[in-house]
């Protein structure tokens, strides 16, 4: 069941912003850094989770959403590469979740470079889409959890000031998608720290399943 929250158009003007909206602009990205980190996910979320499934159009990939947070009804506002948009009780945090297009361009470096280069293929769109507002913070990591594997990366569309949190996989049916944290300005409410933030962040990745 999907409920229609207020207020909904500025907030998907906001994901747009930093997720979404379609440029004919092409930025080329800042040069990428090399170093990678691995990190090891808890196999159990660190928040309460919501029993509401975020399901992948195929069936390939399910996640679930914090408790008390509630999807948005974006028909019509958003690009058709989301899957689904949810927003946390204060509408200072949105998880969305998108699907990532088997470029025929980008086809090479994620075959040669795994997760990695899904991750660099997914930041470079949002480089694009942003006009080149989005700059990467950070590293790329590969974040383990079980069996699962993710390709994780954050960028900020504020200098810094605050960062959208993105992970990628790809599923059993070779789909490739994208997991995202974004914050929020519209409420005039205080986005949680850092740390909450991040804690929010593990705690979707560990309810993925794909």
């Amino acid at each position: 069941m999907t409920f229609r929250v207020s207020p909904l158009s500025t907030i998907l003007v906001i994901v747009a912003i930093t997720m979404l909206v379609p440029s004919c602009l092409f930025v080329k990205a800042p040069e990428q850094k090399t170093d990678v980190q691995n990190v090891a996910l808890s196999p159990q979320p660190e928040i309460e989770m919501s029993d509401e499934l975020v399901r992948t159009r195929a069936g390939d990939m399910i996640a679930l959403m914090p408790k008390g947070w509630v999807f948005l009804d974006s028909k019509g506002d958003a690009s058709a590469d989301i899957v689904a948009i949810a927003v946390d009780p204060d509408y200072t945090l949105s998880m969305v979740v998108s699907s990532i297009p088997a470029a025929e361009s980008s086809r090479e470096q994620v075959q040669s470079e795994g997760l990695l280069g899904l991750a660099r293929v997914a930041y470079q769109k949002h480089v694009r889409k942003s006009a080149g507002t989005a700059k990467l913070v950070g590293t790329y990591r590969i974040a383990e959890l079980g069996p699962r594997r993710f390709g994780v990366y954050d960028f900020s569309t504020t200098g810094g000031a605050q960062r959208t949190r993105s992970a990628v996989c790809t599923s059993s049916l070779g789909n490739h998608y994208e997991v995202s944290l974004v914050p929020l300005n519209v409420s005039g409410k205080d986005v949680p720290d850092n740390a909450e933030q991040e804690k929010i962040f593990r705690s979707i990745l560990a309810t993925v399943q794909y």
